[in-house]
This record gives C-alpha cells, structure tokens and sequence, in this order.
C-alpha cells in the first residue's frame, strides 16, 4: 500500500489506480472487484456545478478569499446508503506534511453532491459490514484495494476537472486537497 500511497503523493493518480486495479485483480473474486475499469469521469459536469456555486457563494455572498478548497467523501465505507462530496474553503495555501489546518476552514459548502454510478458497491460495503466480512483475510485485502480505488477515482475525477476549466473557473486556479473521510494519508492535490 506504500507504493500506492506514494504514487498518489506525487500525484500519479493513473499509475496509481492501474496498481491497485492490479493487485485487487490477482485477488480471488468478490463483490469488490466491481469497480476495475470503472471510473466517475460521468460526474465532470456535477463538479464544475458544485464547485463554481460553491466558489461564487464563498467569494461574492461571503465576501471570503479562497485560496484553498479541500474536497472530502463522505466516511464510504460505513456509510453505505449515500455517497457524497462536501466541501471546504480555506484562506490560506497547505500542505500535506501537516494536516492540523484541515480544522482550520472558512467557508464550508451547505449541501453536498452525490456520487452516482458505485450504488452496487455501496451494496456491497453494507454486505461487508453488516455480515463481518473484515474477518476474513482475503475479503478484507479486496476491500481496503476497494477502497482505495473508490478515493482514486474521485480523485481521477477532480484532476481532470480541474485541467479541464484551467483558465475558467476562478476555482481551478486554487489548490484543491481530495480524499475521503478517515483517509487523509491518501490526500491528492490537484492544482
């Protein structure tokens, strides 16, 4: 998981998701390996919606200097019935070598957007939890791959966001600090 926590560091999300696609799939079967090839790319329009209202109500209506934004999914793994991004504004840049400034935000968004197109794996993380599926080894490993996968994609999806509206949106020009939940050890910045 190392090198796949340092691929994502240096912001080689591709390489990365092409790793941990391949050890889930030399693992044996499960309701898990579902997600190889499948990316959230379909969310790009959603994001730029979110974003620029989100960007407009922080920057105009608040009257707040964004020179941050931290995109965070919610805790997937337990929250099976509704996968969703919130996000934060900050004003002032951050690194990743300390993340006690992630309390430290100005604005925050007041709803939040669903992911659509993982609800048979949010099935399949309600199976898992509900049955102990963490008790075995080998259904474990598939998840945590799983899981990985689940916060590369949505970081896949924001970088390419992002590279699409450089030059804009006045929100592509800031850092924006994507992971999940609980997975702050996987945060990507795409700038």
């Amino acid at each position: 998981m190392e090198q796949i926590e340092s691929l994502i560091l240096a912001g080689k999300i591709e390489e990365a998701i092409r790793e941990t696609e391949t050890r889930l799939s030399e693992l044996q079967q499960t309701d898990f390996h579902q997600i190889i090839g499948k990316d959230l790319l379909h969310l790009q329009s959603g994001l730029v919606k979110f974003l620029n209202e989100f960007y407009e109500t922080i920057e105009v209506d608040e009257q707040l200097d964004i020179k941050a934004i931290y995109i965070e999914m919610n805790s997937f793994s337990t929250q099976f019935q509704r996968w969703f991004i919130h996000l934060l504004s900050y004003d002032s840049q951050h690194s990743v070598d300390n993340l006690d400034w992630l309390k430290e935000f100005s604005g925050e968004s007041t709803n939040s957007m669903t992911i659509t197109g993982y609800e048979t794996l949010q099935e399949a993380n309600q199976r898992y939890m509900q049955s102990e599926g963490y008790r075995d080894n080998d259904l474990r490993q598939a998840c945590e791959l799983h899981e990985y996968l689940v916060i590369l994609r949505l970081q896949e999806l924001v970088k390419a966001t992002v590279a699409a509206n450089k030059g804009k949106a006045a929100w592509a020009s800031v850092p924006l600090f994507v992971t999940a939940h609980d997975f702050e050890d996987l945060m990507y910045v795409a700038k």
